[in-house]
């Protein structure tokens, strides 16, 4: 088996939801300043890079992201869909139906859009007319995938600025606000380089901090061998 990242370091040269605060680095001590040992102060806002959104984030009945149970971090089944888009669209309910019988058996589902070269080409596009998923298609997950725990992406957020009339509502859908059952939301994820046939495991890693609603998190992926 290897194993690869689905998720990118922090820096603070990496976009934002547009409006909120990101990644900042304040250094505490400098062995090249003098000091005889390194250290930083990190301030970093819990929804930037590639981070994991608990129940609580749009639910307020939801759980925090300590709440949750360790099962909901590791997939056993893994599903991964190229699902191509463009500038400021939207993953639909139509888009999905196809892929019903694999979406079913899946506890994680991954879409690759393509957006994930956008982040590096044009940040400012990525962060301000990216990809959002449709109140349709949450709810449509939500119905037809009892057995999913969660879902990831290759763009910034579940939202968008350019679909703005579907984020708190495809948020609330997913998070369990309006029925028992819920989907976590892994956004900003590294998935170009890996080969859907591949895909074996996956456990997110948190960040995990008390009362906190969400948080970073690291993704790690057990590839066995493609399939041809």
């Amino acid at each position: 088996m290897k194993y690869t990242l689905l998720s990118y370091p922090l820096d603070v040269q990496d976009p934002g939801f547009p409006g909120e605060p990101t990644l900042q680095i304040e250094y505490c001590t400098q062995i090249t300043k003098g000091d005889v040992y390194n250290s930083a102060k990190i301030h970093l806002f819990n929804h930037f890079g590639t981070h994991f959104d608990a129940p609580r984030h749009f639910n307020p009945n939801g759980v925090s992201i300590t709440e949750l149970p360790l099962s909901q971090f590791i997939y056993e089944k893994p599903l991964l869909l190229d699902i191509p888009k463009g500038k400021a669209s939207l993953i639909t309910k139509q888009d999905l139906e196809p892929y019903i019988e694999e979406i079913q058996q899946a506890d994680l589902l991954l879409i690759r859009t393509g957006q994930e070269q956008v982040r590096f080409a044009n940040p400012t596009q990525y962060a301000e007319a990216g990809c959002a998923v449709s109140i349709e298609a949450s709810q449509y997950l939500i119905d037809i995938a009892p057995n999913l725990k969660a879902i990831g992406f290759d763009f910034i957020s579940l939202a968008s600025p350019s679909n703005a009339e579907h984020g708190v509502k495809a948020h609330q859908i997913l998070l369990g606000m309006f029925s028992q059952n819920f989907i976590c939301i892994i956004e900003d994820m590294k998935l170009s380089h890996i080969n859907a046939s591949q895909l074996k495991k996956v456990f997110a890693m948190p960040l995990l901090v008390k009362e906190i609603d969400s948080g970073q998190v690291t993704i790690l992926a057990e590839l066995g061998e493609r399939n041809v």
